[in-house]
């Protein structure tokens, strides 16, 4: 059974865990529930405390059942343009907008993703968010991927892709109907990729770039993980670092 019907209003308050690849579960304030139900509704915080409960169980999963409950999840949440769900040509929504909307994007639905396996204790130093184009049509398009190690080359990496377009998890270099341009970690840091469709190599490396949309992500996750203190004895339910 799909998941996303019990979960995508709950995870507008997850507590999202960043610090190792392994951390420590820690449960929720009651008051999270409490507010919940004020906020919207009886229903959403039925399905908040599921999400919480499942959060507790899931803790001990191996890191590609994690990384598939998640992307299986989330790919239910409807694909929606920038243009009809935000007025904008591009936006990055942060996770609450995504998901308290029901809806979003690639970027959107990749980024939630992101903060969602942090959630299950799965470090962003594994994450990277990856902007390609899909070979058979040429659109634009972004997925997460996990990488094993933080500290090995692009080109060597053997982690995971999560696509919105895509229930099955493959290793980058099994997509052979992307072509990657460039990926970038919460900081910035950005690679760009020179790819030919049959091999894919480093173009340039820029340290901590400015990036406008990922900057106005930020500066939202950091609002709203300040404001989240106040309903779960003071520790924030988003993530910091991004």
């Amino acid at each position: 059974m799909r998941l996303l019907p019990f979960l995508f209003l709950s995870l507008l308050f997850s507590f999202f865990i960043t610090a190792t690849l392994y951390a420590e579960y820690r449960p929720w304030s009651e008051k999270v529930f409490i507010h919940a139900e004020k906020e919207y509704g009886q229903q959403a915080a039925k399905r908040l405390r599921y999400l919480h409960n499942l959060a507790l169980e899931n803790q001990e999963l191996p890191v590609m059942e994690k990384l598939e409950l998640v992307n299986r999840t989330l790919n239910n949440l409807p694909w929606i343009a920038d243009s009809q769900h935000w007025k904008q040509a591009d936006y990055w929504a942060s996770p609450i907008e995504t998901l308290a909307t029901f809806g979003g994007d690639c970027e959107d639905i990749a980024i939630a993703k992101w903060i969602t396996l942090n959630h299950f204790g799965i470090s962003g130093k594994y994450l990277r968010l990856a902007y390609v184009k899909i070979k058979r049509t040429g659109e634009s398009h972004m997925v997460l991927v996990y990488i094993e190690d933080p500290d090995e080359a692009v080109e060597k990496q053997k982690g995971g892709v999560l696509d919105n377009y895509v229930d099955e998890i493959k290793r980058g270099a099994d997509r052979k109907d992307l072509l990657a341009v460039y990926i970038t970690d919460a900081k910035g840091n950005l690679t760009l990729i020179k790819d030919t469709g049959s091999d894919r190599s480093i173009q340039a490396v820029f340290k901590e770039r400015k990036m406008k949309n990922l900057e106005d992500l930020k500066k939202k996750i950091a609002e709203d993980r300040k404001k989240s203190q106040e309903i779960n004895d003071g520790i924030p339910l988003l993530p910091a670092g991004w």
